[in-house]
């Protein structure tokens, strides 16, 4: 039998859409799991054999589902029932018909890369995960600047003095990225995005890397003065002479896309553009 997957926020309006989408799927002949997830991703959950997941919330709730299915290849849509939405394109009544354009071999898939990180602390390398959005570090406390050097490549890049720096894949880039100055960049490119926050240097401007450069940001602030925030959603304060090396992730993230709408119409209607 066919196996679907339905991703959501724990909020009553979705629980409701969810059961709808199950009947749905059912229908077709699908097995369906439904899963609630928050910040923290679900533990000991395996999706083999999983052809399909289905994404009901906000981006949040994407990237959280992303972390998940991304280690078993499971292909995502996303219906959106957040805030924004970059993430989950399809309308809440445009599900059935997009769905069943899926079902049917004519939906548009895209592959989105990840990126890997790790904590190195003491000489001990702790792996923090896959994330497909990207990788803060900020400052932790009310007016204090944080000093961090950062390297490509095992080679020095910059010295950043400022409220931190952003790492982000090709889809973060529309997302903490873009709000701290950094470019768009299109969502299936194969580019890191070097961004950093405030800099007090003005110089210190947002740089495009190629996806197979590992980057690196060795913490020169007092303990506790830096913070490192991964996908909005998991996150630990961070000590002085910590690394964090972010690297792109041997695993990509497969989303169904609107069958209708192109990127640009999405960022035109998200960012209103010509409003």
């Amino acid at each position: 039998m066919k196996k679907a997957v339905i991703f959501l926020k724990d909020s009553e309006e979705v629980v409701r859409d969810a059961g709808e989408i199950k009947t749905f799927l059912e229908d077709r002949g699908f097995s369906v799991k439904v899963l609630k997830v928050s910040r923290s991703p679900l533990k000991g959950i395996s999706l083999r054999g999983y052809t399909l997941g289905v994404v009901i919330g906000g981006d949040g709730t994407f990237l959280a589902s992303a972390r998940i299915a991304s280690r078993f290849g499971v292909p995502l849509v996303g219906i959106n029932r957040g805030r924004f939405g970059f993430l989950t394109e399809v309308s809440i009544d445009e599900a059935p018909r997009v769905l069943e354009t899926i079902l049917r071999g004519k939906g548009r898939k895209q592959k989105r890369i990840m990126i890997s990180t790790y904590l190195i602390r003491g000489g001990k390398k702790r792996y923090m995960g896959e994330f497909l959005n990207d990788v803060v570090i900020s400052k932790s406390s009310i007016a204090r600047i944080t000093e961090i050097e950062v390297s490509a490549n095992s080679r020095f890049m910059v010295h950043i003095y400022g409220d931190g720096v952003i790492l982000a894949t090709p889809t973060g880039s529309t997302a903490y990225a873009l709000s701290a100055g950094g470019p768009i960049v299109y969502p299936d490119s194969e580019n890191l995005v070097f961004v950093p926050i405030c800099p007090h240097t003005l110089s210190n401007r947002p740089v495009v890397l190629p996806s197979n450069f590992s980057v690196s940001f060795r913490v020169l602030s007092p303990d506790r003065a830096c913070f490192l925030t991964m996908d909005g959603q998991k996150g630990t304060y961070l000590m002085q002479g910590d690394v964090v090396e972010v690297k792109r992730s041997k695993r990509v993230c497969k989303i169904f896309l609107h069958p209708e709408k192109d990127y640009f119409e999405i960022l035109r209607t998200k960012l209103m553009w010509g409003s």
